[in-house]
C-alpha cells in the first residue's frame, strides 16, 4: 500500500448527508439514482435502525433505513433538491455535515465521481 493511501489530507469541500427512509427499497433505489446521477460518490445504506421520536402530539415509535452519502458541497444543492422531491416523508431528517480529513486517493475519487464527464475509475 503506498503512502498516498495512508495519508490523511484536510479538505474543505466534502460533506456527509444523511437521511432515513421507511423501506429498503425506497433507501436503495434513492441511493442508485444518486450515484448513478453523479450527485453522490457513495451511498450506504444501513438498518433496519429503531427511531422514536414525537410527530403531532405523540411519540412514535418505527423502523428506518438510513443513507449516508458522500458529496461535494457544490453537488450538495442538487442532492437536497433531489431528496425532497423523492422523499415520502412530511419532514423528512435530511442532515449534513463537514468532512475535515480523507485519504489523497479518497478525495481524488470523490471528485472524480461527482464531476461530470469524468469516468472515477
Amino acid at each position: 500500500m503506498g503512502s498516498e493511501a495512508s495519508k490523511l489530507i484536510q479538505v474543505e469541500d466534502f460533506v456527509e448527508i444523511t437521511t432515513t427512509f421507511p423501506d429498503d427499497l425506497i433507501a436503495d433505489d434513492i441511493a442508485e439514482v444518486l450515484v448513478l446521477g453523479g450527485l453522490v460518490a457513495c451511498a450506504q445504506v444501513s438498518g433496519p435502525v429503531q427511531s422514536t421520536y414525537l410527530w403531532k402530539g405523540n411519540c412514535e415509535r418505527t423502523f428506518e433505513y438510513k443513507v449516508c452519502m458522500k458529496t461535494t458541497i457544490d453537488r450538495m444543492p442538487a442532492v437536497l433538491a433531489l431528496l425532497r422531491s423523492r422523499h415520502p416523508y412530511e419532514v423528512p431528517e435530511i442532515t449534513a455535515r463537514r468532512i475535515d480529513w480523507v485519504t489523497e486517493d479518497y478525495a481524488r475519487w470523490l471528485v472524480q465521481s461527482t464531476t461530470p464527464g469524468i469516468d472515477p475509475t
